[in-house]
């Protein structure tokens, strides 16, 4: 008896270490807010409950155990819905499904559905931190190919890669990040990101998407960027250029956007932010927008932040979406001023 017992315990002990070493977490952000716009793409102006005015409005799992020795495995589980309607992405997992295996000395190795490694690098140095509307987000997935007949399905609006493999590495205060998504007759994805952290920061990134079924390339991504802290003020500039060609490997777009930022932190749980974005399409000289963008975020506690936010986007007589920082974008030749105010909350 005293032995089945003390087996017992054992066992207890063992599966009480086993269960120590593992962690898994249920997060997200729920995101929401008013935004009046008094010039629409649609014509006239809107009033509308709007997701995601900073963050995503996402919900997903993620956990890891460590293995010994330094190494770990982990996975991530993430999906985004629409929290003004409730209404969920058709794909439940669209943002990350993924595993990885990962150590301090050797860096990660990442399978599966994934944020792509070069939009990653692209945030360090966005004027705007690619807050989830307003910002460098937005040229980047309209420039990534999402636009162009016979998009790649394995590049989900140049943010997630499906069917992944990637690589990244910390060295210090350098970042490095490569990964490729296997083209399984959608088309392969490649993506390179390199940042440094400090006083000084630096971002570096490229992304090509091929049409499906060939190497030949369809959209790339190219940006720089770089951004300085001297006490509570943080300046960044940062350059974005997207080439598209459509099915028959015409050129389509050839878009520069230009952003610059200053953020201000006044006080522990507040910042002002101002930026300017600067988009010009070389294929068509009408195709110009320029967005100035005032915000202010206060946090209430860690987990909760309340935030407003003004937009006033000078689109000229061709603008697209091409050029546009703005969800949807602003409609063509005429001026168009849009306030946001909400409420994020992370869980």
């Amino acid at each position: 008896m005293k032995k089945n017992l003390l087996a017992l315990a054992v066992l207890a002990l063992i599966s009480g270490a086993a269960a120590a070493q593992s962690t898994v977490v249920l997060y997200g952000n729920v995101d929401l807010g008013v935004l009046t716009q008094n010039h629409s793409p649609a014509g006239g102006s809107t009033t509308s409950i709007a997701n995601g005015g900073i963050s995503p409005s996402i919900w997903g799992f993620r956990g890891s155990e460590d293995l010994g020795g330094g190494l770990k495995a982990s996975f991530n589980l993430e999906g985004h819905f629409a929290a003004d309607t409730g209404a969920s992405d058709p794909r439940l997992f669209r943002r990350q499904s993924n595993v990885a295996l990962s150590s301090d000395s050797l860096g990660s190795l990442t399978l599966g559905n994934q944020y792509s490694p070069a939009i990653l690098a692209f945030a360090a140095t966005d004027p705007r931190g690619l807050r989830e509307n307003f910002s460098g987000l937005y040229p980047w997935a309209y420039n990534s190919g999402a636009l162009t007949a016979g998009n790649n399905g394995n590049n989900d609006v140049g943010v997630f890669l499906q069917n992944a493999v990637s690589y990244s590495h910390k060295l210090g205060p350098v970042g490095i990040a490569a990964g490729y998504s296997v083209s399984e007759n959608k088309g392969a994805v490649y993506s390179l990101g390199a940042t440094y952290a400090g006083p000084v920061s630096l971002s570096a990134a490229y992304q090509g998407t091929n049409l499906p079924g060939t190497s030949e390339r369809m959209s790339s991504l190219y940006t720089v960027g770089a951004g300085y802290t001297v006490g509570a003020l943080t300046g960044k500039l940062n350059y974005l250029r997207g080439e598209n060609k459509n099915a028959a490997l015409v050129e389509t777009s050839k878009v520069g956007v230009t952003g610059v930022g200053l953020d201000w932190k006044t006080a522990a749980n507040n910042t002002v932010m101002g930026a300017v974005y600067f988009g010009k399409n070389k294929t068509n000289s009408n195709d110009k927008t320029t967005t100035l963008i005032l915000s202010d975020e206060y946090a209430l506690s860690k987990r909760t932040t309340l935030y407003g936010t003004f937009v006033y986007a000078d689109a000229k007589a061709g603008a697209t979406l091409f050029t546009t920082v703005v969800a949807g974008g602003t409609a063509a030749n005429v001026g168009t001023s849009l306030f946001n105010v909400g409420v994020k909350h992370s869980f």
